[in-house]
């Protein structure tokens, strides 16, 4: 099979990623994260993880442009039981800390309105790559100088997903086709706040692939327990983009950090909220 390098408008790349009819679409994902350190250190595979994106896509009704709204949480897992871990003994410090699962409430891409392709006759590809170093807040405050010292957080990232071809053209894309998107994804990045680390050289590095469903009832049933018994706000995608910041995991370590003291139970729960959209 030939590709083609190529580009694809942001329409087709909505028809992909999510659909046109603004509904909310899943992205149920699983895969490993590794610890590498950069001293003597071997390294170590830490975690697996069982995680969702919950998405959709809006198109201003003005400018035409899309975004793409979205909530995520992932679960760590004990590699071998593959049990949901509440705590974790840190293989350095030898400390037993409460785990923080991912858990973003709020996040948004602004979809350009040409997006880099690869095309095949049958099964295409969009590689979308972002390299970050953005100033660390939580840096300068001295109660997160054992969780996260480094100045900068620095990462890589890479999402490509597969598609077949034929949803470049169709104009309405049936299930079938919906279904056989996929997603894979890499992620060379710092340590996570609540890990510990105190500023010990090395990185993380996840990845994990995914599919893609409109239907909630086909998730993983750890997935759906944990919307439907306490995180009821991830049942759908945000509706429209919100007068907030999007959420890292170094804001809601920020945000989270009292009640990841008092060994609470993540992710936190999170209740249906209204929030003032953009006007």
């Amino acid at each position: 099979m030939t590709l083609r390098k190529s580009t694809i408008t942001d329409q087709q790349f909505v028809k992909m990623r999510c659909s046109t009819d603004g509904g909310t679409h899943y992205f149920e994902a699983t895969g490993s994260m590794y610890a590498q350190p950069l001293d003597s250190d071997q390294p170590i595979h830490l975690f697996d993880f069982l995680g969702v994106d919950i998405s959709r896509c809006i198109q201003d009704p003005t400018t035409s442009r899309w975004t793409l709204l979205s909530r995520k949480f992932t679960l760590y897992l004990e590699p071998r039981s593959q049990e949901i871990l509440r705590q974790w003994q840190n293989p350095w410090t030898g400390e037993t800390l409460h785990v923080i699962h991912r858990s973003y409430d709020y996040q948004e891409f602004q979809i350009p309105p040409q997006v880099g392709a690869f095309i095949g006759p049958e099964v295409s590809f969009v590689s979308l790559d972002l390299n970050l170093k953005l100033p660390n807040n939580l840096a300068s405050n001295p109660k997160f100088a054992e969780y996260s010292p480094e100045p900068f957080v620095q990462s890589s990232d890479s999402y490509k997903f597969i598609f077949p071809t034929r949803m470049l053209e169709d104009e309405i894309v049936d299930a079938s086709c919906d279904r056989a998107v996929t997603l894979s994804y890499y992620r060379m990045g710092p340590w996570e706040p609540w890990m510990k680390m105190k500023g010990k050289p090395g990185f993380l590095v996840l990845n994990y692939t995914g599919t893609k469903t409109n239907v909630f009832e086909e998730l993983h049933p750890a997935l759906k327990t944990q919307i439907e018994q306490r995180l009821p706000l991830y049942r759908e995608a945000p509706a429209c983009r919100l007068q907030r910041s999007i959420a890292t995991s170094w804001s809601r370590f920020e945000e989270e950090f009292d009640a990841y003291l008092r060994g609470e139970e993540f992710p936190l729960l999170a209740p249906l909220k209204e929030e003032p959209c953009l006007e």
